[in-house]
């Protein structure tokens, strides 16, 4: 046994084992999902959408979205950001959208395409290299999938991130875009304080969902009917550009009050002359689906509120989120030493046979080389450690000289 001079470069075989326990636990509960099935032939799903700015820039900037499985299977090497949840999205991976793209096509499609011809007899171990396929015209994005996020057009940064950040429920002027609460208010950012709670924002835990401004304003007139339905909407909140919380905060109460319009806060003004109306968001309560269900019954078809739901009926019908099967911890996937071998399936017969033999040896000597480190709870060195791997390496030139 060496001394060890600084025990900072050396673990026990049982703390190793231990600490590589605690990775892949960890790995299932950040991505909790089997990634083996690319969803593009399920067609459109609201599902989980990862934006890949790798595949992006080599296809001329086109914004490219991709499902859970391809996000690691096929991308995960690459740039990518997570987008959460979209309606009605059809995985662009290996579609026409990333023709350019070096070995652009599913690497999933492609491997259940290997597997249905093997399951009609043929023996090539050759990866069958698919087209890229059509993607259907439904898919629509937006900044999101270039990295860029709420009215501020920012990346976000988890590590710098220090405010709640909400997403738009409805989404069909912003694209399902994130918000940043004080985004939302029109609040400068300096002016907010880090990790506490923003003034006059509705408590998270009072609302289910919040629609933005910009489709709200889309279809002005039918939220301002809806806004007469307190059993609906929780709160209104306007955006309004402001230096401050407080700032922000006396405007609205001008915007609100029953003064002239002279004493209330100077709107923008648009390029015809008109003076620009406020904006406002929309927080509805939680149930509000089984309400809006119960308002659509009783309305007129004729209503505009009426059309409205028709029109978009994901905002008070069941409105599920695609989620692939669970990565059972017991499942055969085993843990990440062992998805080397199922890696091996892909290799012709020989060339495989050989790999598992090679990989086998190599584990049965790792196993009687941790053994007695594990028993005794002894220090393994890294010199130990490169000295195993080279008494390897000479063995191995000494069974091919």
């Amino acid at each position: 046994m060496s001394n060890i001079d600084n025990e900072s470069d050396s673990v026990t075989a049982v703390d190793f084992i231990t600490n590589q326990v605690r990775l892949e636990r960890e790995a299932r509960e950040l991505m909790p999902y089997d990634p083996n099935e690319c969803t593009y032939t399920k067609g459109e799903l609201r599902q989980p959408i990862f934006a890949c700015l790798t595949c992006s820039a080599e296809n001329a900037n086109e914004p490219i979205g991709v499902c859970y499985s391809c996000s690691i299977q096929c991308h995960s090497s690459h740039d990518i950001v997570e987008l959460f949840t979209k309606r009605g999205f059809v995985c662009d991976c290996g579609t026409t959208k990333m023709a350019k793209t070096t070995n652009g096509a599913c690497k999933l499609r492609r491997k259940s395409e290997n597997s249905r011809r093997l399951s009609f007899g043929s023996s090539s171990g050759v990866e069958l290299e698919l087209p890229a396929e059509d993607i259907p015209g439904s898919n629509s994005y937006n900044q999101n999938y270039k990295g860029t996020f709420c009215s501020c057009k920012q990346p976000y940064n988890p590590a710098e991130e220090t405010g709640d950040m909400l997403q738009c429920y409805f989404g069909f002027e912003c694209g399902e875009d994130w918000y940043h609460d004080r985004c939302i208010l029109g609040v400068d950012k300096s002016a907010v304080t880090p990790n506490s709670k923003l003034k006059y924002f509705p408590e998270l835990d009072n609302f289910d969902v919040f629609i933005c401004w910009k489709c709200v304003d889309r279809f002005k007139p039918v939220f301002e009917e809806l806004d007469k339905h307190s059993e609906i909407v929780y709160a209104k909140i306007p955006h309004i550009q402001a230096s401050t919380v407080d700032e922000w905060f006396d405007h609205k109460e001008s915007l609100e009050s029953d003064e002239p319009t002279p004493k209330k806060i100077k709107l923008d003004t648009a390029s015809n002359g008109n003076q620009v109306q406020p904006q406002y968001s929309y927080f509805l309560v939680e149930g509000f689906r089984d309400q809006l269900t119960k308002l659509y019954t009783e309305l007129p078809p004729n209503e505009p509120l009426h059309k409205f739901l028709s029109n978009n009926t994901y905002l008070f019908q069941d409105d599920p989120i695609y989620e692939p099967p669970s990565d059972d911890e017991d499942s055969d996937t085993g843990s990440i030493l062992d998805m080397g071998t199922d890696a091996l399936h892909s290799l012709p017969r020989q060339q495989a046979i050989e790999g598992l033999q090679a990989y086998e040896n190599m584990k049965s000597k790792l196993h009687s080389f941790f053994k007695p480190f594990a028993e005794q709870g002894k220090i393994v060195t890294e010199d130990e450690v490169r000295q195993f791997f080279g008494s390897m390496t000479e063995e191995r030139k000494h069974k091919t000289s």
